[in-house]
């Protein structure tokens, strides 16, 4: 069995084309996880199953870039090792305790003053802890990503996503428990990420090495995670709108076509996550004119899949949607492709934000974050209830179109005021 595992994670013929395809592959199920089982609750459960899923992931999603803290893209362009294995692990570890902590708060906070059911903090909470089990082994796979090995990192994800969506589509089906369906199948996926993820680490060698001042590191990647957790507030705030202005009926048709702004967002990943390194390297080496149009081609590839799932979605979007949870969405069509545009805009703003870490000038990133989230925090209720949905997704499209703008003009002031040569 050992064998096995042990040929299909290391022995890769060529190892970059691995690293694409199966990166491509656990982005796909990554993006798709959500659609799929969100396609099964609301088939075989209720609308209350339905709804308590989609705010468990919007919320798991949310404290996940606490867990994560902004390192991953940190970490794979250190290319220089300025920190250690050792320094990363123990960051790790307190902001995934950290992100465990600020959870259960949340949840609390719920239960008292928004009359969250034991059922749904239960339900959040497990989803979050699978979420912390996802930012936990993450900082495994940003070594093997930063040691060129990032075809392992993609196989593992992939495997126990895969196990994961499976497990908890037919424990559902067999059950109609979405408490006990989630219990079992995170337990299930903690013991599956200890168990491939320790196997590989012994199998490449690894050490852990303690260089670095931890604090640094936190200093550092602080304003990577602020954004991160800003930008999936931002990405998420007309969800949370709805949750509290509309019935839940609504609020899953809502969330229903609200799907594709995250599956572009995640599926844009396969596109320059295998890039994150080549980045680092081509900048440090000072090249910026490379640099330059290594992202002019990764966003034109973004461009291009938003482009195509725009031009597919206006025609067959909410027909194909509508039939596979089984509900009417004809009057969505339009909330669709806002949203899918959207999904597009904000996968452009993470490939910045990964281009502007790169350089090294993350610091200023949060201001333009503070500022939009504050914006959607303040208006979006008000706009909703005094326009409609269609207002509410018109404004959230021009904010993250101004993001956009501010996340470039950041990035064209760090390459200008880089001392590096442009050639």
């Amino acid at each position: 069995m050992l064998k096995i595992l042990n040929k299909f994670l290391l022995n890769s013929k060529n190892i970059n084309h691995s690293a694409v395809y199966w990166n491509a592959l656990s982005a796909a199920m990554n993006s798709f996880q959500t659609m799929v089982l969100l396609m099964v609750i609301t088939r075989l459960g209720t609308m209350n199953d339905s709804g308590i899923f989609v705010m468990a992931y919007a919320v798991g999603n949310l404290m996940l870039n606490i867990g994560k803290f902004g390192v991953r893209q940190f970490q794979v362009t250190d290319t220089g090792e300025k920190y250690g294995f050792g320094t990363y692990l123990k960051n790790r570890k307190f902001s995934s305790l950290l992100m465990l902590v600020l959870s259960a708060l949340y949840i609390s906070y719920n239960l008292i003053f928004n009359s969250y059911t034991y059922e749904k903090a239960a339900v959040i909470f497990i989803i979050c802890i699978a979420k912390c089990i996802e930012a936990y082994e993450d900082v495994y796979h940003g070594l093997m990503q930063q040691k060129g090995r990032l075809d392992v990192a993609a196989k593992i994800l992939s495997l126990r996503l895969f196990i994961f969506i499976v497990g908890c589509a037919l424990m559902f089906i067999l059950t109609k428990n979405l408490l006990l369906t989630v219990a079992v199948n995170t337990a299930l996926t903690a013991l599956l990420a200890w168990f491939f993820n320790r196997f590989a680490f012994a199998q490449l060698h690894y050490a852990i090495n303690n260089t670095g001042n931890i604090k640094k590191l936190f200093a550092e990647c602080f304003p990577l995670c602020a954004c991160m957790c800003l930008n999936m507030y931002i990405a998420n705030a007309p969800k949370y709108v709805i949750d509290s202005v509309v019935n839940s009926e609504v609020q899953t048709y809502f969330n229903i076509v609200f799907m594709p702004v995250f599956v572009i967002a995640l599926m844009a990943n396969f596109v320059f996550q295998p890039s994150l390194k080549g980045l680092g390297e081509i900048f440090n080496a000072g090249n910026t004119l490379g640099f330059i149009k290594k992202i002019m081609v990764l966003s034109a590839a973004v461009i291009g899949i938003c482009a195509v799932t725009t031009v597919i979605g206006a025609f067959v979007g909410t027909p194909f949607l509508g039939y596979i949870y089984n509900v009417n969405l004809s009057d969505y069509n339009l909330l669709l492709i806002i949203f899918i545009i959207s999904g597009g805009i904000i996968a452009l703003q993470n490939l910045f934000i990964i281009a502007i870490t790169v350089v090294r000038y993350q610091r200023y990133m949060i201001y333009g974050y503070a500022v939009t989230a504050l914006l959607l925090l303040l208006l979006g209720k008000p706009i909703l209830i005094n326009g409609d949905i269609i207002s509410l997704t018109l404004f959230f499209l021009a904010s993250m179109i101004l993001l956009l703008a501010y996340c470039i003009l950041l990035l064209w002031l760090a390459v200008r005021k880089s001392n590096k040569p442009c050639r």
